[in-house]
């Protein structure tokens, strides 16, 4: 973590670079030292919160910082890890131009680029909402809203096909995020599907979630994964609470969780369908209101958007065979008038393979960003990019490394 010490002249010393600007040495020093103890004492206890309870907390190893060129945008909503040679490399897709680029996690500098082309026989169009997964080295899967798969090596689109019987583009929209990445198993390719019509359709909940793309065949197929039953059809959720998230692991599962829904479910992939769920639940006070399904103001949206709390996402860490799920929590002091500008508070709740919540840890307000996270051979990494944040850099991409150690 970066800390800068300012004096009442605006000079500063800087511990972790060693900079030191003109003032009293020796006054600096002092003061840094002082403020440096409660720096570390604060970070501490900033993790612990909510975790009283619980034998174990998640703490903040280190800080991993990438410099970004102007080009390259602070945020990304998939991120993929991959080993080579004792390496971590994290692939990034990049918001502002059609490429995905691959950093170093050690080194922290860019070690590949992949850009697609925008035009011409090889355009791979709106890429920057399309799910994306390599297949193998420089072969990607593009999924996107509009019902294309493509596979492009390198830059040049090898396989295209429109799946879609509608003719409209919105028979299979499908979309990746960091909270449910396409999973590759065997020759199928998971990809994230969201529902066709409109929220205050009738059949809107009784849509499939899920796509099955078949690489050998080159087919693609609905999953029967719908919404539970705590959607009820006539009750309406801000897109927030839509939006199931899903992991994969090491029992080749995935597992699916809803925002709305204290239930963990468990997919078959060979059956087809669910095949078990799970009780759990955050420590912390959970209420779920619906919003009015027709004729809400922008005020009255925002306001939806966070006055109930949430499941937001589930990711698998597969080296230590453990469960994050990210839990948002509404606002103090909500009102309509300030929703917009409010941020919803996050927890993290750690779950053994047994899915029992052994850890749930509450993050400082205006930190983190929760939909921007990936797991490593090191542990859980989140990002430190929100624009609330006083240190907040556009130009870097910040993440923290969040390891569960025994409480002291």
């Amino acid at each position: 973590m970066r800390l800068k010490l300012i004096t009442n002249g605006g000079h500063y010393y800087n511990p972790i670079l060693k900079q030191m600007k003109p003032y009293s040495k020796k006054y600096i020093i002092l003061f840094s030292h002082f403020l440096l103890a409660i720096f570390f004492i604060s970070c501490e206890k900033g993790l612990k919160i909510g975790s009283k309870k619980f034998n174990k907390i998640l703490s903040v190893d280190r800080t991993s910082e990438i410099k970004l060129s102007n080009d390259i945008h602070y945020k990304s909503w998939q991120i993929h890890v991959k080993e080579i040679a004792n390496t971590t490399i994290i692939q990034r897709k990049n918001y502002f131009t059609n490429s995905i680029i691959e950093y170093n996690l050690d080194t922290e500098k860019i070690h590949n680029t992949y850009t697609f082309k925008s035009e011409g026989p090889n355009r791979v169009s709106k890429f920057d909402a399309a799910a994306f997964i390599e297949i193998r080295d420089s072969l990607f899967l593009i999924a996107q809203g509009n019902s294309t798969i493509y596979l492009v090596q390198n830059d040049s689109v090898i396989f295209k096909q429109y799946f879609d019987d509608t003719g409209q583009g919105f028979g299979n929209i499908m979309q990746g995020f960091n909270k449910r990445l396409p999973i590759k198993f065997n020759d199928n390719i998971y990809i994230s599907r969201t529902p066709s019509v409109a929220r205050v359709d009738n059949f809107f909940y009784n849509e499939n979630l899920l796509v099955k793309f078949n690489l050998k065949n080159k087919s693609l197929v609905e999953c029967t994964v719908k919404y539970p039953k705590k959607y009820i059809k006539g009750k309406c959720w801000t897109w927030q609470y839509l939006r199931p998230s899903f992991t994969f692991n090491n029992l080749n599962q995935i597992i699916f969780v809803f925002p709305i829904d204290p239930n963990i479910y468990v997919y078959d992939t060979e059956k087809d369908k669910f095949v078990q769920s799970i009780k759990f639940s955050s420590i912390y006070p959970s209420k779920r209101y619906p919003m009015p399904c027709q004729n809400i103001s922008q005020k009255e949206y925002e306001y939806n958007a966070r006055r109930s709390s949430r499941y937001e996402a589930i990711t698998y860490d597969k080296y230590r065979d453990l469960y994050y799920i990210f839990a948002l929590h509404p606002p103090k002091e909500l009102r309509k008038a300030n929703a917009k500008k409010t941020s919803m508070r996050i927890s993290i709740m750690t779950l053994d393979s047994n899915f029992k919540l052994i850890s749930e840890d509450l993050l400082p307000d205006n930190i983190y960003d929760y939909e921007d996270f990936f797991i490593t051979k090191e542990g859980l990494w989140l990002s430190r990019n929100n624009p609330l944040d006083i240190d907040f850099d556009e130009n870097l991409s910040r993440f923290d490394l969040l390891t569960l150690k025994e409480k002291k």
